[in-house]
């Protein structure tokens, strides 16, 4: 599994952007970018995650997977939302397949979609 470092590297140099470029974007020092992008700096906070994905045109799951860490606004939702701990809850219990993920998720999208009825 390639490493969180590795990936913001290769997510900078697909976008044709350099270092010091990179960095300031994101206000932070092209040395500190560095450090992290060779895995010497363990990976940033989640709103540096959010920034760089953004900028990198990235899915900020793929890096917060990476990170090891949990973006803070699925996690206030979880924490916050009874009914959406309960159904992370029936995962966790239930093991879904991915075909079962796949129902679920275009369910959700579909359902989510529709306009309120007045």
């Amino acid at each position: 599994m390639t490493s969180f470092g590795d990936t913001l590297r290769e997510l900078r140099v697909a976008q044709g952007m350099g270092l010091r470029e990179t960095a300031t974007a994101v206000a932070i020092s092209p040395s500190y970018l560095s450090r992290i992008e060779r895995n010497i700096e363990k990976p940033p906070k989640p709103e540096l995650i959010k920034s760089l994905a953004k900028l990198l045109a990235a899915d900020p799951d793929v890096l917060f997977r990476l990170s090891s860490s949990t973006d803070p606004e699925i996690a206030c939702l979880v924490k916050e939302n009874p009914k959406i701990r309960k159904l992370v809850r029936l995962f966790i219990d239930h093991e879904p397949t991915d075909n079962q993920l796949e129902r679920i998720l275009h369910f959700a999208e579909k359902t989510l979609a529709k306009k309120p009825a007045d």
